[in-house]
């Protein structure tokens, strides 16, 4: 009898051969309909001649009123993305520029969001994305359950598993004796000593906890405890990672935590899942990480393929709920269960790094970090449940207007006609900010479908795809969302950047496609979590392009001999933008020890705007303007003397 089997007979009278699971998994085809297809729907022509609305069009001029959407909504937080836009935002600019019954495109979809927005507002939205993943993750928020049956299922997994979690994850309470199912383990590299070469454990030598845990930290140097030698731990050389810390409720009172170094049964916990992870029969993606800006660290360190990214046990709970999940007996819950699998995303793996604060996030790289944390990850499933259940119950009565979603690129449309769509709301790919092929993998080896990178509209050197081929791709992508948009309707961008090389490549896409850029304005997205540490207008800010069809695509050579921006108009910018109302860009933080910061990102954003609908073209980036900020709050004194600049790329 092994370890796991000795283990198992201590726990749930339930166990998951009672949940009557089918005998063979579902794959992404086994949802394939007349609304969804993880490759190109091929009822997408069809779709639109029966939605085809033929409203009078009245002349509109954009919408012009301030754009503030929160992201700590249970929309937001059920599924992670790389990016999204609130549907809250995207709802007002629906409204404004559509009526009931039309025909809403998103020919960069991601996760569904403008679907979302749509269905609320009964138009009918039509969704293209180049990436399974995220045509698997939108088909899901445009298809909320009851809540009730979902409930249930959820249930009886976690009680089904409960032994399995014991045995994975359990550990004895320090104080009672007791065996209680971890709520995380730290882990953190050892380092080798830039002068003696001995191995220190960063968690131990690096560690900086006050009292305030906000303030907590991990020091970037340290001195060495063998040598005295002073180290920075970004130039050393690592070794291996090492458990340092468990964290678990059971005696503490109310929801507070008991941490405690692992003792040897959490060791003989860790070996054996090590040793038995095949033994379990589960299958588990185990697809090598293909080249890539952001594949590449992971792969220095050795975690080469989608399986290294886990730890053995977070691996085999993983692979145990995507079982149950493809084989559930009832269909439409089956694609919510995995949809529940899928949200768990970095956090149950490797890449998810420690906070003193705790939990962890889901961010566009691969980084592999120095101390990570591992999360119980039936406890991830069972949190990341009840935000998906509460997403279904924020639906007041479940969507009946139809959509359709199609997995292919936005750069050929062909299957939809010549004017024939009545308004167009997309968040397109950000030049090189985001991998997105690279940062599906993950989802899409579990999957079993993987985008092709051919189309993408990205700039990396790994695809040898420059900031021409990105300009080129948007134009594609562009010139088709002109064709089958209606004369003189609208396209809305919203856009996000700091290089002004990639704004300037987006405006020529956009008036070389025949849109005009009539106004652009700030979306304000406040997340909740940023509350604890600065004040409200410590925010990030997109743009948003309201854009016209025009008869007659722009001659964009005609604008580049335009004079460029300079450091005297950006002085100038400044002067009459911050002496407006200086107030409104300063950063005051509330709950770390910080000095006052001016919002160079907000300032940068207001001078896009500005450059945006002017025909000069967009040269200066957010570094250098940044620069300016600082030389001309030197010389002009702006604000108090204690103002520091905030420097966070947007």
């Amino acid at each position: 009898m092994n370890f796991y089997q000795q283990t198992f007979l201590k726990g749930s009278s339930l166990d998951v051969r009672d949940l009557k699971l089918q005998s063979e998994p579902r794959t992404l085809d086994s949802f394939r309909n007349a609304f969804y297809s993880p490759g190109p729907n091929d009822t997408l022509k069809a779709f639109i001649g029966q939605q085809f609305t033929l409203h009078p069009y009245e002349e509109l001029s954009p919408l012009k009123e301030p754009l503030v959407a929160g992201k700590n909504t249970y929309v937001y937080d059920a599924h992670t993305y790389h990016t999204k836009v609130p549907p809250e935002a995207i709802v007002t600019l629906i409204q404004h520029y559509t009526q009931e019954g039309d025909l809403i495109l998103d020919p960069f979809a991601g996760s569904g969001m403008t679907g979302v927005a749509a269905l609320r507002t009964r138009r009918k939205p039509i969704l293209i994305d180049l990436s399974p993943a995220s045509t698997f993750i939108a088909f899901n928020f445009l298809t909320p359950l009851k809540p009730k049956p979902y409930i249930a299922a959820i249930n009886d997994i976690l009680a089904a598993t409960a032994s399995e979690e014991l045995a994975l994850y359990g550990t004895h309470c320090r104080e009672c004796g007791k065996l209680v199912p971890m709520e995380y383990m730290v882990w953190s590299y050892g380092l080798i000593c830039a002068h003696c070469q001995r191995e220190v454990i960063l968690w131990d030598v690096a560690r900086d906890e006050r009292e305030n845990i906000r303030e907590s930290k991990i020091r970037t140097e340290f001195d060495c405890p063998f040598c005295g030698k002073h180290n920075n731990k970004r130039t050393l050389r690592r070794t291996k990672a090492y458990p340092v810390q468990v964290g678990y409720r059971c005696c503490a009172s109310g929801l507070q935590e008991s941490k405690a170094p692992p003792d040897d049964y959490d060791l003989n916990i860790i070996a054996a899942a090590e040793a038995e992870i095949t033994a379990s029969g589960l299958w588990y993606p185990t697809n090598p990480l293909p080249p890539g800006i952001n594949t590449k660290q992971p792969i220095a360190q050795g975690l080469a393929s989608i399986d290294k990214l886990y730890t053995a046990r977070n691996l085999r709970s993983v692979a145990q709920l995507w079982d149950i999940a493809r084989r559930w007996p009832e269909q439409e819950i089956a694609l919510k269960l995995m949809f529940n699998v899928t949200s768990l995303y970095q956090r149950v793996t490797k890449l998810s790094e420690f906070r003193f604060w705790g939990g962890s996030g889901n961010i566009a790289n691969y980084n592999v970090p120095m101390i990570s944390n591992e999360q119980n990850v039936f406890k991830v499933f069972h949190r990341k449940a009840k935000t998906i259940a509460s997403y279904f119950t924020s639906w007041s009565a479940l969507p009946s207007t139809p959509y359709c979603i199609s997995t292919q690129s936005a750069t050929d449309l062909s299957e939809v006609p010549d004017q024939s769509i009545d308004y167009v709301f997309t968040d397109p790919p950000f030049g090189a900010n985001i991998n997105y092929s690279e940062m599906n993998f993950l989802w899409e080896a579990w999957l079993g479908v993987f985008t092709n990178p051919a189309k993408e509209a990205i700039i990396n050197r790994v695809q040898h795809k420059s900031l021409v081929s990105y300009k080129h791709l948007m134009r594609e992508a562009f010139s088709e969302v002109h064709r089958v948009l209606k004369p003189d309707h609208w396209l809305t961008i919203v856009f996000h950047n700091s290089s002004g090389q990639v704004w300037e490549a987006l405006r020529e896409s956009l008036l070389t496609s025949g849109f005009s850029i009539n106004s652009v304005q700030t979306l304000d997205k406040r997340h909740g979590t940023f509350k604890q540490f600065v004040s409200e207008n410590a925010v990030g800010y997109d743009l948003i392009l309201h854009c016209q069809r025009i008869d007659q695509a722009t001659t964009y050579a005609t604008n580049i001999h335009s004079k460029i921006a300079t450091q005297e108009s950006i002085f100038a910018f400044l002067s009459r933008t911050i002496n407006a109302d200086p107030g409104e860009f300063v950063v005051h933080y509330l709950h770390v020890k910080r000095e006052d910061e001016l919002n160079a990102r907000k300032l940068y954003s207001l001078w896009l705007t500005e450059q945006l609908q002017s025909p000069a073209p967009i040269s200066t980036d957010y570094e250098n303007f940044r620069r300016c900020v600082a030389q001309f709050m030197e010389q002009n004194g702006t604000l108090n003397a204690s103002t520091e600049l905030n420097y966070e790329t947007p």
